[in-house]
């Protein structure tokens, strides 16, 4: 590896480290001695290593449009803004929520229930932005996603599926966010739908062929290199060498649904999104570390923007989305996984209290819930509370970047690092904000 790609110093603190900086210092040290012989590629692929025996994931479960808090997670039972939801209780005594979670509420004493983010952002575009990269939208710099992030932490120049897959379609591409200034060497690799890789995936010629072409490839690129393409040949090296080793791996095969019983797919929903959460766990049990599943609904495009018609879409979105949420959980927890991987239900924002003539809910991001569960999360409890209305949030507001901050922490990354983009700009990871410290006492 050229030294022209700045490192991400982020913390791995978890059995002892400090931050990638100060690991890869301490290896390179030990290599000047003769204690080890390492170079800098050796030495990456030693931190993510480290990292993956560590075997903390995330896994995102993206309700893109922004899902209302009164019909999921924070009724409010008695409130004229209820709207037709009735409330159930979870197996969690005193814990209720919206009837259309009847799987999920039977898992309640695995899940930590935030009810009262607070954020400034209304508008679909920059909310987006806000809560996926912690950092207001700006003209100026686009903000990496969290799994970029964690695909710059975990890369390892030597394991052949990538860090960050995003399975399921944005509703609408322009307002997405991906790796933004870290580039596309940290981008997510896109799984449209669960079960099928994209067709440009698999080599169309055989193995020992595909390897021949790559190997004068390298020849030409030698050439050019030696001409005063150097960091373009670096570049486009290293993005070639990330696809060979993908798609000649036997891992491939993670991507297929149909090794998993009938049974099992059947409880996780036939829906792209319930197929997306057993991916993601196929996923995340081979190393993978951040997995994001999209719920839009099969219904129509609209997903979770309820603006219209939103007590009548609801609860089609919800039957999608409450299986998939409580096996992939339970799936978890039976291998022993849920221990080591967070798992985040969210959206960009929540719906207003005041109920549209025609049943919808405007933007409101005054007061929305986002649940969480595994890798240390303490569940069985809820954090924070809003008014009997759900207007105003009354008990422990947290911010985005408590939420970032939060993320963090348990991925093993040091929040306060500086990292580096592609044209050298120094970053932080999140900017202000404090760790969540309730989830995990």
């Amino acid at each position: 590896m050229t030294m022209a790609t700045p490192l991400l110093d982020l913390s791995v603190n978890r059995n002892g480290m400090t931050s990638r900086r100060d690991f890869l210092i301490k290896l390179g040290a030990a290599s000047a001695t003769g204690v080890l012989t390492l170079g800098w590629r050796d030495m990456l692929i030693a931190q993510a290593d480290e990292l993956r025996k560590q075997g903390k994931a995330m896994i995102l479960l993206w309700m893109d449009g922004g899902p209302s808090q009164f019909d999921t997670f924070n009724p409010k039972i008695g409130s004229p803004n209820q709207g037709p939801a009735r409330a159930i209780s979870t197996n969690v005594a005193g814990v209720q929520f919206a009837d259309f979670w009847p799987q999920t509420a039977m898992l309640m004493d695995k899940l930590a229930v935030i009810r009262s983010m607070r954020t400034p952002e209304a508008e679909h575009d920059r909310a987006i932005t806000h809560v996926r990269t912690g950092f207001p939208p700006t003209p100026a710099f686009r903000y990496p996603t969290f799994g970029s992030l964690v695909a710059r932490e975990r890369e390892d120049l030597s394991y052949d599926l990538p860090a960050f897959v995003r399975i399921g379609k944005p509703r609408i591409k322009t307002r997405d966010v991906d790796a933004g200034a870290l580039g596309v060497r940290f981008a997510s690799f896109n799984v449209d739908e669960a079960g099928k890789l994209p067709p440009n995936v698999r080599p169309i010629v055989p193995a020992d062929t595909l390897r021949r072409r790559l190997s004068l490839t390298d020849k030409f690129d030698t050439q050019f290199a030696a001409a005063g393409g150097a960091k373009e040949v670096a570049d486009k090296k290293s993005i070639y060498d990330r696809t060979a080793r993908f798609v000649l791996s036997p891992r491939l095969e993670t991507f297929d649904l149909d090794r998993e019983s009938d049974s099992l797919r059947d409880a996780y929903g036939r829906t792209n999104f319930g197929q997306g959460c057993l991916l993601a766990r196929r996923l995340v049990e081979q190393g993978v570390s951040f997995v994001e599943v999209i719920s839009t609904g099969d219904r129509n495009d609209a997903g979770w923007d309820t603006h219209n018609n939103g007590f009548r879409d609801t609860p089609y979105l919800a039957a999608e989305v409450d299986p998939a949420y409580a096996t992939l959980l339970q799936d978890l927890s039976d291998r022993g996984m849920l221990d080591k991987t967070l798992v985040v239900w969210m959206g960009e924002f929540g719906r207003t209290p005041k109920i549209k003539p025609d049943g919808g809910r405007d933007h409101y991001p005054k007061g929305w819930p986002v649940v969480m569960s595994g890798a240390g999360v303490r569940g069985g409890q809820v954090i924070g509370a809003t008014d009997i209305d759900g207007i105003d949030v009354t008990e422990r507001p947290i911010s985005v970047a408590d939420l970032c901050r939060t993320f963090c922490h348990v991925m093993g990354m040091d929040a306060n690092e500086e990292y580096h983009t592609t044209d050298n700009r120094p970053m932080k990871v999140v900017d202000g904000g404090k760790v969540i410290d309730e989830l995990f006492t």
